[in-house]
């Protein structure tokens, strides 16, 4: 771990940190993404725990945590972005959902108070990536709430690993992301 970072343990830690921490806990050791200024503190929060495969294209992320979990049986989080970002993962995603490959897709957006619903563009990037992704998941949510962090990420998990496998989707804004616990 890098000197001068805050940790869970220490005062004010973040949401992100919370959820890279509990991951870790869970035995995730590998996750695949592309930072993006919508998951860009939850990215250094995993970037300090684990073992982070930066790829070109969010699709190739969903699709190489899906051969990941072929080959080591282990789940490994998919990291993309607000806005495209979210929108390019979903072939991969999809695929993962037809074949029953349990992936953790943690999405970023943009702030919360964006997030109504009631517009075509969510902030500066962002779109309703969990409503969409709720077509092609077995599950799909939207952290709100900086307290129930660790409950929508062990939920997500489960439901991931539950038979029948298949992805599941937590939109994570960035303001949530920050926010501490």
């Amino acid at each position: 771990m890098r000197a001068g970072r805050k940790v869970v343990g220490s005062e004010d830690v973040n949401v992100a940190d919370t959820i890279a921490e509990l991951l870790v806990a869970r035995g995730i050791t590998h996750a695949f993404g592309i930072v993006g200024g919508g998951n860009a503190t939850l990215f250094d929060a995993l970037y300090r725990r684990l073992t982070l495969v930066c790829v070109h294209h969010e699709q190739a992320a969903a699709m190489a945590a899906t051969y990941y979990y072929r080959v080591c049986g282990k789940l490994a989080p998919v990291v993309v972005t607000s806005g495209a970002g979210s929108a390019n993962a979903i072939t991969g995603v999809m695929a993962a959902y037809m074949d029953s490959i349990p992936l953790l897709v943690l999405s970023g957006n943009e702030k919360l108070a964006h997030i109504d619903g009631r517009t075509r563009i969510l902030g500066l990037q962002g779109f309703d990536s969990s409503a969409v992704a709720s077509h092609f998941t077995k599950h799909s949510d939207r952290l709100r709430n900086p307290e129930y962090a660790e409950l929508v990420i062990e939920t997500a998990i489960r439901v991931a690993l539950e038979h029948r496998q298949g992805p599941v989707w937590v939109d994570i804004p960035k303001d949530i992301q920050n926010a501490t616990v």
